[in-house]
């Protein structure tokens, strides 16, 4: 039997706001994800840069860097991986949908979201990231 998907996924919560950086928190681990958490972007850049992480998960208004320059940043570094990146955030306009996806985002969110939207959310991530790892397998075999 091949070990959940969820059980090896690794997924860093960028927040500048404690009770809901330490909410996202518990609903993760309890849904079996491994957590990197960090209330300052510049942070979390620093650490995408050497940790391999699976799923981001970032709010957009934060003081020092938005989640949008944060979100542009990754899509631009290939050093940064590529991970799933969910834009988590107050701001639910279509317009601001639009935007985010065009910086490079996966996913939107609007706050507050549930814990079932966020296991279906993260797991159709995971569904994308095993799809591009077994094309990249075999063409590598190929």
């Amino acid at each position: 039997m091949h070990a959940s998907p969820i059980a090896s996924a690794r997924v860093m919560i960028i927040d500048d706001t404690p009770s809901e950086l330490y909410r996202l928190e518990i609903i993760l681990t309890s849904l079996g994800f491994t957590t990197i958490c960090c209330d300052k972007p510049s942070d979390a850049l620093q650490i995408l840069l050497v940790k391999h992480v699976d799923i981001v998960i970032c709010d957009w208004q934060m003081p020092s860097i938005s989640g949008l320059a944060v979100c542009e940043s990754v899509s631009q570094s290939p050093a940064m991986g590529d991970p799933y990146f969910i834009m988590l955030t107050g701001r639910c306009d279509r317009s601001d949908m639009i935007e985010a996806i065009d910086a490079g985002a996966d996913d939107f969110i609007c706050k507050p979201a549930a814990r079932d939207e966020l296991r279906a959310r993260l797991q159709a991530g995971l569904r994308r990231l095993d799809r591009e790892r077994a094309l990249s397998n075999h063409l590598r075999l190929a």
